[in-house]
Parts: C-alpha cells; structure tokens; sequence
C-alpha cells in the first residue's frame, strides 16, 4: 500500500506544464502593418515576406523545451484556423515545432475562452507560460485564469521596441 504523501507527490510530478505562445509580434516581428483583413489571408504567412525572428522569444523557448521537454508547447494565436496550414509550415521553417495550435474558429477571438478549453482539455496541467505582445489578449487569459486558481500562471510580455 502507498503512503499517501508518496502518491500525492506521483500524482504532483504527472502533472504538466504548458507552454502557450502567440505568432504574431511575439514569435516574428511582422513586416507589414497588422490587418485583421489581411492576416486572415494566407498570403500574409509566406515566407518570403521576410519575417524577423523576435531572439528573445526564441531563446526561451529553446530553454523551455531542454528544461521541459515533456512540457505541452502550443500555439494561442488570432490567426483563423483557415491559414492554419500555412502557419505550421512557416513555423517550422522558423525551426519551431508545437502539439497543437488554438486559433479562431468562428467569431470569438477571445484568447481566455480558448485557454479555458485547453485547461478543460488538459486537467493535469500545474502552470502556463504565455508569451504575447498585446495587452487585451493578457487580460483576457489572466481574466479566464481567475477559474483556475490551482494552475500557476506566468506572463511573458513581447516588447518590440526594446
């Protein structure tokens, strides 16, 4: 028979991190002006557009994967699932690889209600790392991570002008 305190660890050290990353102004800097309109098309993830790698981005998530290589890295983007396709090969010429991807399927481009979906997806999740640029998207997670006061959240926030 167990001792509790050894399964209450086991069950403990199950449990995963996940790491949730935005595409745009976080992984690349943009070179063109950001459009609704425009980043719904496929065109806009051609890789000869020119996009610029964002180093610290990257460097963390080389970290995150040695560090946590059993971790959950995913994709949490305001990209429609449209362009879905274009967007994993893009990343993956970028020399990034994720499990899933959560982008806009519909009307709500509400980042926290698709965090809420991941969090019902994946129980045993203890934390989150979140890499974004815009303010509304943090926001709307943090808003969303007030039903989930036993997942660690932490917040990375892309500054492109630093």
């Amino acid at each position: 028979m167990l001792n509790v305190e050894y399964t209450k660890l086991i069950l403990y050290l199950c449990r995963m991190n996940i790491y949730l990353f935005d595409f745009d102004n976080t992984i690349v800097e943009l070179p063109y002006k950001e459009t609704i309109q425009y980043l719904d098309q496929k065109e806009s993830l051609d890789p000869k557009l020119n996009f610029k790698l964002i180093q610290k981005t990257r460097e963390d998530y080389l970290q995150a994967m040695n560090y946590d290589p059993d971790g959950l890295f995913l994709i949490l983007s305001n990209r429609i699932v449209e362009v879905g396709e274009s967007l994993k090969t893009l990343l993956k010429e970028l020399g990034y690889e994720f499990e899933d991807y959560y982008l806009i399927d519909g009307d709500d481009r509400n980042k926290g209600n698709r965090v809420r979906k991941i969090l019902n997806k994946y129980k045993t999740c203890k934390s989150i790392k979140f890499w974004e640029d815009k303010d509304k998207h943090i926001n709307s997670v943090k808003e969303a991570m007030k039903d989930y006061p036993e997942v660690e959240l932490e917040i990375i926030k892309t500054d492109l002008t630093k």
